[in-house]
C-alpha cells in the first residue's frame, strides 16, 4: 500500500507528536508499505527506512500562500506517485479533490466551540482551510468519540462520508530519557483552555493551607509565550507564590520529556480537549493526573485520573490534594490501562479504513 501523509503545517506539539509517531510504527507493522510524507519548512524527525519525505517551500506570507502550494504539491504527488490514500494530518489540505481517497484527520473542533479562545484572524483561517478539507475528503479520522460527536452534530451534511474514532498512542513516553531533574507538578499555560489562572489561585491556596511547602516540589508552567510569561509573573507576585512557582517557554522536546519524566505531578485541568495526550503520556508514565471534567478528557482516563469537581480553584486544589496522596496501587492500575494506547493499534487501526475508501 502506498500512502501520503500530508503534513505541511503540522508544527510542534501534539499533532507533530501524532505524525511522527503514525509513521514510525506504520512502517514497523506494515514494512512493505511505502509511505511518503509531505512537510513544509518545518522541521519534524520523519526521516527513516520506509518513509520518504518531499518538502512544498511556502513564500512569505505562510498563511496566505501556504494553501496555494499545499495544493500544487499534493495534486502533484497523486498524479505523479500514485498513492493509494492521502492523510490529511490536519484539517488543512488541498484545496482541489483529487482522484484517490483523502481521509483528513480531525482533532478537535474547539475554533467552533470555543470561538472567543481564538483571535478573530485565526478563526477565519481554520473555518475557511478546514471547510474546504472537510469538502474534499472521502472519510475521516476522529481522534476521539468526542471530537465524532462534535464533528457530525456542526456539519451534519457530512454525517454520510465514512467516518473511525482512533486514539493516539502513548507508549513513545518508554523512549524519553530517564534522567536525574527536579520533581515539579508541571502544568500547561499553551492555549487559554489549559487555565492557568486558576492553576495558580489554587496552588496559592495549597500554599496557605500548608499542603504546598518549601519541601514539596515546586509548580512549573510550561509552554508560555514570552509575553504571556510577562503577565503570569505580575499574577504570580500579586499571589505571594514566586518561591513556589516556575514559569517556563516551550522546552527543547529532550528538556520537556525529562521534566515529564521526572515530575510529581501532572495537572490537566483543560475545559477542552480533543484528546488530551498528555493525561495518558502521565498515566503511562507512573504520574499521578489531575485533570478537569472535559468530556475527552473523561473518554480517554476513563476513571484513572483525579477529576476536578467542577472548574474551579478549590476544586482543583482539592484534585491536587487528592493526588499527592495517591496510592501506589491506583497509579499502577492508570499505567496497566494506559498501555493500552499503543502507536501500533492506531497504524493498524487508520490502515484499515483507508482500505475501507477502496
Amino acid at each position: 500500500m502506498k500512502v501520503l501523509v500530508d503534513a505541511v503545517g503540522c508544527g510542534n506539539g501534539g499533532i507533530s507528536t501524532y505524525v511522527v509517531n503514525l509513521l514510525r510504527h506504520w512502517h514497523v507493522e506494515f514494512p512493505d508499505d511505502e509511505l511518503r510524507v509531505l512537510l513544509g519548512d518545518q522541521d519534524m524527525q520523519v526521516a527513516r527506512p520506509g518513509v520518504t519525505v518531499s518538502r512544498v517551500s511556502v513564500p512569505r506570507p505562510d498563511l496566505l500562500w501556504r494553501p496555494v502550494f499545499e495544493t500544487r504539491a499534493v495534486r502533484r504527488i497523486a498524479r505523479t506517485w500514485r498513492p493509494d490514500a492521502i492523510i490529511a494530518a490536519r484539517p488543512s489540505t488541498t484545496l482541489l479533490g483529487v482522484d484517490v481517497p483523502l481521509v483528513v484527520v480531525v482533532h478537535d473542533l474547539r475554533h467552533e466551540l470555543r470561538p472567543e479562545q481564538f483571535p478573530a484572524s485565526r478563526r477565519a483561517i481554520r473555518t475557511l482551510s478546514y471547510r474546504r478539507a472537510y469538502a474534499v475528503a472521502r472519510g475521516y479520522v476522529c481522534i476521539s468519540q468526542r471530537t465524532l460527536t462534535d464533528f457530525h452534530n456542526l456539519h451534519p451534511r457530512l454525517r454520510s462520508r465514512p467516518a473511525v474514532v482512533v486514539h493516539h498512542g502513548a507508549d513513545h513516553v518508554a523512549d524519553w530519557p530517564r534522567t536525574s531533574v527536579e520533581p515539579y507538578v508541571i502544568a500547561f499555560g499553551h492555549h487559554s483552555n489549559k487555565n492557568v489562572e486558576m492553576v495558580l489561585e489554587a496552588w496559592r491556596d495549597l500554599i496557605a493551607a500548608g499542603v504546598v511547602t518549601a519541601s514539596t516540589p515546586r509548580l512549573n508552567i510550561v509552554g508560555l509565550t514570552e509575553q504571556s510569561r510577562t503577565e503570569l509573573d505580575g499574577l504570580v507576585g500579586d499571589l505571594g507564590i514566586r518561591a513556589h512557582v516556575v514559569l517556563s517557554p516551550y522546552l527543547a522536546d529532550d528538556d520537556f520529556h525529562a521534566l515529564m519524566v521526572g515530575c510529581a505531578v501532572v495537572l490537566f485541568p483543560s475545559d477542552f480537549e480533543g484528546f488530551g495526550l498528555p493525561v495518558v503520556e502521565g498515566m503511562q508514565l507512573g504520574k499521578p493526573v489531575v485533570v478537569g471534567p472535559d468530556e475527552a478528557i473523561r473518554e480517554v482516563a476513563q476513571g484513572h485520573a483525579t477529576m476536578m469537581a467542577g472548574f474551579t480553584a478549590p476544586a482543583l486544589a482539592d484534585a491536587i490534594r487528592a493526588a499527592l496522596n495517591e496510592s501506589p496501587e491506583a497509579i499502577a492500575a492508570a499505567r496497566d490501562y494506559a498501555a493500552s494506547f499503543t502507536w501500533a493499534r492506531a497504524a493498524r487501526q487508520t490502515r484499515e479504513f483507508l482500505l475501507t475508501l477502496g
